[in-house]
């Protein structure tokens, strides 16, 4: 839509129902309830009768979000889509209810409607009156926004406040837990889940699995997640860290930081609320020795593994290619393989192949040295100019130098040396004044001179030619360390390379072809290597 010539056709008379649009809808609800859904099932039936009745319009899509707070957009698929839709021009304009219903954020409101505007795009929202096509629209817009975020805040204190009367009240918070029905502010053991629990503790506490392992061990026995898949590590690690499962009450682990992001922090420790409950409202699934020897097993190996690392640049040496390397045929991520035989030469293999064989996925095995090589030369290639980088950093660390070294210090020795001769004039002052003797004057005096050698000699050194040479040729080492690319391949690559696919040439996984997608250029450089074992 021509924004300016639409504004001019109201000048003369027109309304938006009488122009030729392309219309959209868009609903949403924060929860999954039932009569929420309902609502935004209502929502929806009205706004498609209303654009069918208009014999202008055109009905392009209905867009809805269901059980998603309005105050994070980024969570919002449908919304996101919608947007996505405008931009490419397929829609010209967007009815929705109020609103609170677009966004509870007042910068989010107003930066997707200018954004639409830019599209050609105009908003209706229907309850507050407000049509995003007249100049006047921005003002009301912010009004009401923020008339909405508030109500969001207002809300937020009040959860807050309820929050605290229940944990005061020693009433049971949180959703629903693995193995048990929540009813009535109380925890029902749930039968069919019971052996979840059970399996997840007695396998953990054994020492000899994993929770990938146990994951796997579920699904083998039939126990899936309520949205059937797997269940995932950090699933398992928090149930085997929560302390209901052994009777406890638990509150105030965590804290919502901002309404608006529902951004969430661990509290310190000390402020937790955890003791053992005597109500009956939380039934143990586990006993207390049980849950204290899995979970001991689990903080050792934690600590093992932040041990281990401690050196990050070792660490993350091994990760370079982490959520990087893709298997062209199945978008699968390639995982690094370093144990037993391929400890000195470690390989990437396709996730696919690494849980299900050959069977699962024929991508080639790449060889980590082989990649750091090729990987290496790429961008060797692409920094055509390091000399020049280098001389140009080498010439910012000598003014540095001169600045920082010459001045900064220089100056703060001049000032010790000054405070120094004061006390010289005081001592002196003293002797004169019969305060001291002349034995605690010769010593004390004795004392100020080989402080001021000694700042006398620092000062020299600072300001000698051989002083900033020697700091200049550190530096230069350091700096040629830092840009030997081949040396810090993990950091160069992560830094140019955004994406690799790898497949195979005439189906031979010794013959590999490597599609990269760099981090520049728009549209992003995309370049292909073939390499053979």
């Amino acid at each position: 839509m021509n924004i300016i010539k639409a504004r001019q056709q109201l000048l003369q008379g027109k309304t938006i129902y009488d122009m030729d649009l392309k219309v959209a809808d868009y609903g949403r609800v924060s929860t999954d309830k039932e009569d929420q859904l309902n609502s935004l099932e209502n929502q929806i039936n009205y706004f498609g009768d209303m654009i069918e009745g208009v014999k202008n319009w055109i009905h392009v899509k209905s867009y809805a979000d269901e059980g998603i707070s309005g105050t994070q957009v980024n969570k919002r698929e449908q919304f996101l889509k919608m947007i996505e839709d405008a931009k490419l021009g397929k829609i010209d304009l967007i009815l929705t209810k109020e609103v609170s219903r677009f966004a509870r954020n007042t910068v989010d409101s107003i930066k997707y409607t200018e954004l639409l505007l830019q599209y050609g795009v105009i908003v209706f929202f229907i309850s507050d009156n407000i049509n995003t096509i007249y100049p006047d629209s921005e003002f009301r817009l912010t009004l009401m926004a923020s008339m909405a975020q508030d109500e969001v805040r207002k809300l937020s204190e009040r959860v807050k406040f309820g929050i605290r009367r229940s944990i005061k009240d020693g009433k049971l918070g949180g959703s629903s837990l693995t193995g048990y029905t929540k009813k009535d502010g109380k925890l029902i053991i749930n039968e069919q889940e019971v052996p979840i629990v059970e399996m997840l503790f007695n396998l953990y506490a054994t020492g000899e699995y994993g929770f990938k392992k146990i994951g796997k061990i579920l699904a083998q026995n039939g126990y899936y997640t309520k949205q059937k898949k797997v269940f995932s590590d950090t699933t398992l690690k928090k149930m085997l860290q929560n302390y209901r499962y052994k009777g406890y009450y638990t509150a105030n682990l965590s804290t919502v930081e901002d309404y608006k992001t529902h951004k969430k922090k661990i509290n310190p420790r000390e402020e937790w609320i955890i003791y053992k409950d005597k109500s009956g409202n939380i039934p143990a699934i586990i006993s207390e020795k049980l849950w204290d020897k899995a979970n001991l097993i689990y903080n050792e190996r934690k600590a093992k593994k932040n041990k281990n690392i401690l050196n990050k640049e070792a660490y993350l040496e091994n990760k370079t290619y982490t959520s990087k390397l893709f298997c062209k045929e199945h978008n699968e991520p390639f995982i690094r393989s370093a144990s037993g035989k391929r400890k000195n030469n470690p390989v990437w293999q396709c996730n696919l192949y690494l849980r299900q064989g050959i069977k699962g996925c024929m991508s080639p095995i790449l060889y980590e040295k082989k990649l750091d090589e090729i990987f290496a030369n790429i961008i060797e290639n692409i920094i055509d100019s390091k000399e020049q980088i280098y001389e140009g950093i080498i010439t910012d660390y000598k003014k540095i130098v001169k600045e920082t070294n010459l001045e900064c210090n220089v100056t703060n020795i001049n000032e010790k040396l000054l405070e120094q001769e004061r006390f010289k004039d005081k001592l002196l002052d003293m002797l004169l004044r019969e305060l001291i003797s002349e034995e605690e004057f010769t010593l004390k005096n004795e004392k100020i001179n080989l402080e001021i050698k000694t700042l006398l000699k620092q000062k020299n050194k600072i300001i000698s030619k051989d002083y900033s040479k020697q700091i200049i040729e550190l530096i230069k080492t350091n700096i040629q360390i830092k840009i030997n690319i081949k040396r810090n391949i993990g950091k160069y690559f992560n830094l140019f390379i955004d994406k690799v696919f790898v497949s195979k040439i005439n189906d031979d996984r010794k013959h590999i072809k490597l599609e990269i997608i760099f981090n520049f250029d728009n549209p992003r450089k995309i370049l292909e290597v073939n390499i053979s074992y």
